[in-house]
């Protein structure tokens, strides 16, 4: 018999259910009006995206990013054609601190409710789960957008950290945390807290698949290289290195000592180390500065030594600095030195030290790793970050951030709270490919936008960001298009404010555009279907993606009137054709409608195959790739209706017959 407690469960909610109860031992986050993400992702309905041409900026070949405005979470599941393809999410959510959070009741029961409720109030009893409901299936769809190897970057404050770190143990896994950034957001004491000064906030940086993913290297300093020289002519520059090892007990046959042919006087490794290089090839190293060495067993309780052949040791009665061995030994080992361009072995301090290895610069990665304080070594393989500290000189600070975002939009932007863009441009050199797509789904005053753009302008790179900003311009909180957009609209064109609050471009122009869309009506059948051509246009066009075309998949819009048919072209020069005057117009391919597209084909000198979207289709000819409307938009925008329900009610009907089927197996 069922046990009647699991009624109103779905496929995947006991499958999580069976998870829970193979864990022995872990920890699991539980929190008042708690619901599976996956339940309220599911019944989210993807919106119609209706593109702002006024709004956009750059042409439309430079429009390869986009800042949707809408609400975040409809804007994840409108943005269907990223599932899977985002490789950092990078995101400044709100801190829950009774200032910046607003929580609508209704959306644990609809999702789709368009209201964002009421500012929570610090003093809210309640507060911290009202922000845990509201965060989880936002987390949920940042995780399903990612790439296998893709890796979201989570700015918080100390008011939320343990619990955002519990949900994302539990959404991403523990095992995929990659660390904890601490960055210093001020560098003087404030007097905001009673006890200790709150210098510092935190980025939560996981992984999707950590075995996938890649933490890259930060570009070297002028400063760094120029501890490499080459003060022995050497046409290649280094600086000295160690010829030792750690580890003397797990190789003490590699600690012996070494006869100096500039001195005769013996070196051993340093305490705790052996010599880094089997003793083949240290006699190699020691016999090109002119002398033959030989084994020699020094009885001093390590393996034989090497010293040059014929000469006495420092212990010996015959060790004095006129003993002819020695005395040609140094004579050839000063010959050599004065030449240059020493042997890669050499000894430090003018030949009078121990020896000591070239460290090449061409042979140093050209980068350095993430970690602590930067350090003046140079890594040879990066490492995971765990808990890191990143000083303001390389993560800057809350008061740069608010004087970056008033140097172009003025002082009366009314954010007191922006992230640096020295921080999150440090976040996506080390976690977003050259070509990679980033996510900031809590967009704010668009400073992933700025940081991306110019990391693009700085290295060539070809990143691209995916921004979503509430924005409700008819309510007077016009965000996404008056701050957001704005913000990278002026980077992009180098317009800065001065003090007067007078505009002029000041600033080196950002190469670069963006689409600006912003989540309208639901999208289904009937919508699709009632659309007027140009609408149906801007759907199209925001539905397209080519996985082929990730760095560029993007189609060039005509303008509006050029052609009947044609009305967009891909980057490979393949045309993008509709045909659909407006709800109940003429909408089917048939003989006469080929011949028009393949004659606008033709004056356009585009390259099969003709992409045609249309009704019906009563005639095929050669080259032609029909998309059926509205099946075709509804499947690329991640449902379908036949497939894909969205009430309550069915779902709960669904989820009832699921347990069913459950129970019967």
């Amino acid at each position: 018999m069922a046990d009647s407690r699991y009624e109103t469960y779905g496929r995947e909610d006991l499958i999580q259910r069976e998870r829970d109860a193979d864990e022995t031992g872990g920890l699991r986050l539980h929190y008042k009006g708690q619901t599976p993400p996956w339940r309220i992702v599911r019944r989210v309905q993807p919106r119609r995206q209706k593109i702002e041409e006024k709004l956009c900026c750059g042409d439309e070949t430079a429009r390869t990013n986009l800042i949707l405005e809408g609400e975040n979470l409809q804007g994840m599941v409108s943005l269907y054609k990223y599932r899977g393809q985002v490789d950092l999410v990078l995101t400044d959510p709100p801190y829950n601190t009774g200032n910046d959070f607003r929580y609508n009741d209704k959306w644990d029961e609809d999702p789709n409710d368009p209201d964002l409720g009421n500012i929570v109030a610090a003093e809210d009893g309640s507060k911290h789960s009202k922000w845990l409901p509201f965060m989880a299936p936002r987390l949920w769809m940042m995780h399903e957008m990612l790439r296998p190897g893709g890796v979201i970057a989570i700015c918080i404050d100390h008011r939320e950290l343990f619990r955002l770190g519990m949900l994302l143990d539990d959404m991403f896994d523990e095992s995929n945390r990659i660390g904890i950034i601490n960055w210093q957001k001020s560098y003087a004491p404030r007097n905001d807290q009673k006890h200790l000064s709150t210098a510092t906030e935190y980025v939560l940086v996981y992984a999707k698949n950590l075995d996938r993913a890649k933490t890259g290297l930060l570009p070297r300093t002028e400063a760094m290289n120029s501890r490499y020289l080459s003060p022995d002519g050497d046409p290649d520059l280094w600086k000295p290195g160690d010829l030792t090892a750690q580890g003397d007990t797990s190789h003490p046959t590699m600690v012996y000592a070494v006869q100096s042919p500039f001195t005769g006087e013996l070196h051993y490794p340093s305490d705790g180390r052996h010599w880094g290089s089997e003793k083949r090839r240290m006699k190699v190293w020691l016999e090109l500065w002119g002398s033959q060495y030989a084994e020699r067993d020094l009885k001093d309780g390590h393996p034989k030594a090497l010293v040059i052949k014929g000469a006495p040791i420092s212990n010996e009665a015959k060790f004095k600095p006129d003993n002819p061995a020695l005395v040609a030994a140094r004579e050839a080992a000063e010959r050599i030195r004065a030449a240059g361009n020493w042997p890669a072995a050499h000894g430090r301090d003018e030949g009078q030290g121990t020896f000591g290895m070239k460290k090449y610069l061409k042979n140093v990665k050209q980068g350095i790793v993430p970690t602590t304080f930067w350090s003046d070594d140079d890594y040879e393989e990066p490492f995971e970050i765990g808990s890191t500290s990143w000083e303001h000189e390389q993560s800057g600070h809350s008061q740069a951030g608010i004087n970056e975002l008033s140097a172009i939009m003025g002082r009366d932007h009314a954010f007191d709270t922006v992230k640096p863009l020295r921080l999150f441009k440090k976040i996506i050199q080390i976690w977003c490919p050259s070509k990679g797509v980033i996510l900031d789904a809590f967009a704010g005053s668009g400073t992933t936008g700025h940081a991306t753009l110019e990391l693009n302008a700085e290295s060539g790179s070809g990143r691209t960001f995916l921004m979503i900003e509430q924005g409700r311009p008819e309510k007077g909180d016009p965000y996404a298009r008056g701050l957001t957009a704005e913000r990278v609209r002026r980077a992009i064109s180098g317009i800065r404010v001065d003090k007067a609050g007078k505009k002029s471009r000041k600033a080196e122009p950002l190469p670069g555009g963006f689409r600006f869309a912003r989540l309208t009506q639901k999208v289904d059948r009937d919508a699709v279907l009632a659309l007027e051509r140009e609408e149906m246009v801007d759907l199209l066009l925001t539905s397209h993606w080519d996985q082929s075309e990730r760095s560029a998949a993007y189609l060039r819009r005509l303008p509006a009137g050029d052609c009947k048919y044609l009305f967009a072209i891909s980057p490979r020069n393949e045309g993008f054709f509709l045909v659909w005057t407006g709800p109940g117009g003429p909408t089917v391919i048939d003989r006469t409608t080929y011949r028009a597209i393949v004659e606008e084909a033709q004056e356009a000198k585009l390259t099969p195959p003709f992409h045609v979207y249309a009704r019906t289709m009563n005639y095929s000819g050669p080259h032609v790739e029909f998309y059926q409307i509205p099946d075709r938009i509804l499947e690329k925008l991640g449902f379908n209706e036949a497939t894909t329900p969205f009430s309550n009610a069915k779902y709960e009907q669904e989820d009832t017959e699921t347990d069913a089927e459950v129970e019967v197996a």
